[in-house]
């Protein structure tokens, strides 16, 4: 609560605090006369305050800057509750959350005593560690910060841009790096403006499952076109008495997650097993038990009640505000000095305050106007003092070095004028009057020459967290040149060192040293660590491989740079860490996507990755013996690739029986495997997969893409294996290549297997853009070509794609495994596609060709100007994760048995080698796939570098 403040006099029948307060709290009871029209003015048995003010504003009656206002239905409705003899926590709390989840359009709300408890239990809720870091507003009220401390989290402080009184993109990615590694996020739509919540999660490299919503303020506010109580993992609501659905006090939180809205529906009673009222009812049971910690958070009857009876007016009273809004805008826009905030993302604004900031060039402070205007009767308030300007958070908070220089900029500033249902637009037009007369508009002297302030922080790409191992003097280069060099993707926060001295320093380089080099694999998951680069050059081979393995199994990417060691011992490293320079290439910043958590799917288990010996099934098998499964099976066709991968996961090879020769398109072999071996999860990599040839071999793509997945689907049903993903390709998305088009009848047999699959089996599928990094795509070809100095062959020059890192789609699928629950296609949210032409010139200017020839061949057959993620007939669905998409169709579900009779078809028309029949049935299925191959076919052509690898 804030105080608002009106002239210090005492009014007839009250007194000097009440007015002061400009509240009218004393005028909501039951037993009141009949409730004005909202907008009224005064009520007429009210006699105005006497005169104590200006002259000019004799009998004039005062203009609060709140008022509740309690509605008839809500009046009656308390009587009702009272008349049944039942108060406490019962029917009444029950449909208000019914019907208040659905106002929201949330799948369940959750009653509480105030908005301050709802805040406390949803951080309860998300199984925080104790001591967790979460990122918050300075500007916020201070029971935000007391709901973290209660429930044993640590606060840190997030600056404000002055012109919103919200968080940015900025300043939440600086105080992540400040504290190393926040575990959540507290969102405020700050007096009703909706805040960018996904992007603020992003900016903290959290998921929207780490993000609870403060809404206090926002009621009736909507995030683009989506309801705020929709949004992140839990949404918190107040009720107070001066807020947009009045009750006294109370709360509610809304979530879609029902483990979390059933935690939080016990803690509110201490935890108990058995709400009181339920104990006490005829056929009740007085038995309960307690199995964690709670508090008493219960919201009454009579509140829920008065909560029903207002909600249905909601709508009414918020149409009313923005009309007072639109009043005081239009009447202060040409008022220097007096400026409204503004709105950070689109949506709908809740209009719970009318803030502004009080500039230099109105000519008076924020608190002489305050003061002049409460001595006229006008009431003001702020909202709110920041959080580093009280003693207690000053001591129990993390600040951000450099401060908070937003929040101490707009504090001096920030006003908010009266805004209340009762609110008459005359009240308006004589606050805004009174504000125009009381300005004082000058040019201020010229200041004394002063040192220039430090601009403000730019916005920085956000990099993968990264830990450097060794603080020595190749450490800290890295890290100096990393943290100069943001575009390079890795942001440095800190280093590990068995070095007593440089531990007993805490800080070398400004970066902290966070404990010794054997200790990786804690640090990683204590710090949300995404990211590891060694900087220890005389570092043995077996610890070596002991360390890179603690990493790896927490999910984190390890970098392995062939020239890293090297450049390190001639203490050059910037310049020699070009490649990593993933901003630059592909337009965007690289993400980590997979969690600690995609280890659950893994430990303990029989893993099966089929294409082991490819560029993606490798760094899979990499990263999946990182997180300890019982047995890794390594499935190909290439003997060759079998023996070096065996060599790189175990240093020696042909030693153990988990190397498996076999061709997924051999039915019979594949039961065998299956059968004996009987994989818990299964990673299908292998595939066909460079789409010109498969243009001149279409039979051949059948063979292996279609017939290949139906062979080990069948198997996987028929052994009870627990999860198998499909690697796929964005070429499926509205097929126009032999390859898109048997990749999404993959997809299809996929999703089709689902729906007949074992209870506890989950069948999905990950669609990937183009890898940098695999095995002949474009990159590996553009550096051969211009190696040799011979032009750079591109097939058109407005051809574009969606790029991803092998350790993006990596993580894509070790985190699909850990979110599927069956039949879905997921995509990593790769922002725009990137033309060749410009990721050519990039790449040939970071290894110092300032100037490349590029020869354009034309498009060769089955290949799109632009690709696209989704299909024609697909819906974008979030998930869980902020980057990852899931695609769903909106078209009718095709009849299983029409799919088994076209893929026989398929199937029989590949096993004859008939080109154009395979073509024949794929045209039939894919409107725009073409029945004929067509375009030139030439041996040039092949040359070209192939950017469509996955």
């Amino acid at each position: 609560m804030t105080v608002g403040r009106t002239r210090p006099r005492k009014p007839p029948g009250g007194t000097a605090r009440d007015a002061r307060n400009g509240s009218s709290h004393h005028r909501a009871g039951p037993g009141d006369s009949p409730e004005p029209r909202p907008g009224a003015g005064p009520r007429e048995h009210e006699a105005p305050h006497p005169a104590s003010g200006p002259r000019e504003h004799a009998g004039e009656p005062d203009v609060p800057f709140a008022v509740t206002h309690i509605s008839r239905e809500a009046r009656s409705a308390v009587q009702r509750v009272f008349a049944s003899g039942w108060v406490t926590t019962g029917n009444e709390t029950g449909l208000f959350e019914k019907e208040f989840a659905a106002y929201v359009e949330a799948e369940r709300a959750v009653a509480v005593s105030s908005c301050t408890a709802a805040l406390e239990l949803a951080l309860r809720g998300l199984g925080l560690p104790p001591g967790g870091k979460v990122l918050l507003p300075a500007v916020t009220f201070c029971g935000a910060a007391q709901a973290v401390l209660h429930a044993g989290l640590q606060p840190v402080l997030v600056d404000v841009d002055p012109r919103t009184a919200m968080a940015d993109q900025a300043t939440v990615s600086r105080a992540a790096r400040a504290c190393g590694c926040p575990h959540a996020m507290m969102v405020l739509h700050y007096a009703g403006a909706p805040a960018p919540v996904t992007a603020l999660a992003e900016a903290a490299q959290l998921p929207l499952t780490r993000v609870i919503e403060d809404a206090a303020h926002a009621l009736g506010t909507a995030v683009g076109d989506r309801p705020v109580g929709s949004l992140s993992r839990a949404t918190c609501f107040s009720f107070y008495a001066t807020k947009n659905l009045p009750i006294g006090d109370g709360g509610m939180v809304t979530t879609d997650d029902p483990e979390l809205a059933e935690g939080i529906r016990r803690a509110r009673l201490h935890g108990m097993s058995a709400d009181a009222w339920r104990r006490d009812m005829p056929g009740g049971s007085w038995r309960y038990t307690v199995e964690g910690p709670g508090l008493k958070a219960n919201m009454t009857d009579v509140q829920a009640a008065v909560g029903r009876a207002q909600l249905r007016h909601l709508d009414d009273w918020q149409r009313r505000r923005h009309e007072l809004v639109r009043r005081y805008t239009a009447a202060l826009e040409s008022l220097p000095g007096i400026e409204p905030l503004d709105v950070p993302t689109p949506g709908r604004h809740a209009c719970h305050l009318y803030a502004v900031r009080v500039t230099p060039e109105y000519g008076r402070s924020r608190d002489e106007l305050s003061e002049l205007l409460a001595e006229r009767g006008i009431g003001t308030s702020v909202h709110f003092i920041p959080l580093h300007h009280m003693p207690y958070f000053r001591a129990t908070a993390t600040i951000p070095p450099g401060g908070l220089p937003g929040a101490d900029a707009l504090f001096p500033q920030l006003l908010s004028l009266p805004l209340h249902l009762e609110l008459a637009d005359s009240a308006v037009d004589r606050v805004c009057d009174e504000l125009a007369r009381l300005a004082q508009p000058h040019t201020p002297p010229p200041p004394p020459p002063a040192p220039a302030a430090a601009p403000p922080e730019p916005p920085r790409p956000t990099g993968l967290r990264t830990l450097v191992l060794g603080a020595g003097e190749a450490g800290r280069a890295l890290a100096r040149d990393l943290a100069r060099t943001p575009q390079f993707g890795l942001d440095p926060v800190g280093f590990l060192d068995d070095d007593p001295d440089k531990r007993r320093a805490a800080v070398i380089g400004e970066l902290p040293v966070l404990g010794e080099v054997d200790g990786v694999r804690e640090t990683v998951l204590a710090h949300g660590i995404e990211a590891v680069v060694l900087a220890i050059p005389g570092l043995g081979r077996e610890r070596f491989r002991h360390v890179v393995g603690e990493a790896e199994a927490t999910g984190a990417s390890v970098r392995y740079l062939p020239s890293f060691i090297a450049a390190l011992r001639r203490d050059v490293v910037g310049s020699d860490m070009r490649a990593l320079d993933v901003h630059q290439l592909i337009g965007r910043t690289e993400m980590h996507v997979v969690s600690p958590e995609a280890r659950s799917t893994i430990v303990g288990r029989r893993v099966l990755v089929t294409g082991a010996g490819g560029s993606i099934g490798s760094e899979l098998c990499h990263q999946v013996r990182a997180f300890g499964p019982s047995r890794l099976f390594l499935l190909d066709h290439d003997e060759s690739n079998l023996h070096r991968l065996q060599l790189e996961l175990y240093g020696d090879a042909l030693l153990s029986d988990d190397i498996v020769i076999s061709d997924i398109r051999d039915r019979p072999r594949i039961d065998q495997i299956f059968r004996e071996l009987r994989p818990e999860t299964v990673f299908h990599a292998a595939a066909h997969k460079h789409l010109p040839l498969l243009e001149r071999h279409p039979c051949e793509g059948v063979k292996s893409n279609v017939r290949g997945t139906e062979n080990l689907v069948r198997a996987a049903a028929a052994a009870g294996t627990e999860r198998f993903v499909l690697i796929s390709t964005d070429k499926a998305a509205d097929p126009v290549s032999v390859l898109g088009a048997t990749k999404r009848l993959a997809e299809l047999i996929v999703s089709d297997a689902q729906g007949s699959a074992p209870e506890g089996s989950v069948f999905t599928a990950v669609r990937f853009g183009n890898v940098l990094g695999s095995r002949g795509s474009l990159l590996s070809v553009v550096a051969e070509q211009l190696g040799s100095g011979s032009p750079v062959t591109v097939t058109h020059p407005d051809v574009t794609r969606f790029f991803m890192t092998v350790e993006e789609a990596v993580g894509l699928v070790l985190e699909a495994a850990r979110m599927a629950e069956g039949g879905e296609v997921y995509v990593l949210d790769m922002s725009g596609p990137v033309r060749i032409v410009d990721l050519v010139r990039r790449f040939a200017r970071s290894l110092n060709v300032p100037d490349v020839d590029i020869r354009f061949t034309g498009l060769r057959p089955g290949e799109k100007l632009n690709e696209t993620l989704f299909s024609s007939h697909e819906d974008q669905t979030h998930t869980a994760h902020p980057r990852i998409l899931a695609a769903t169709s909106s078209a009718p579900r095709e009849n299983p048995s029409a799919l088994a009779a076209v893929l026989a078809a398929l199937n029989a028309a590949a096993e004859r080698n008939d080109t154009g029949a395979v073509r024949r049935v794929l045209a039939g299925l894919f409107p725009g796939f073409p029945e004929s191959a067509s375009g030139r076919q030439t041996p040039a052509v092949m040359a070209d570098p192939y950017p469509d690898d996955f």
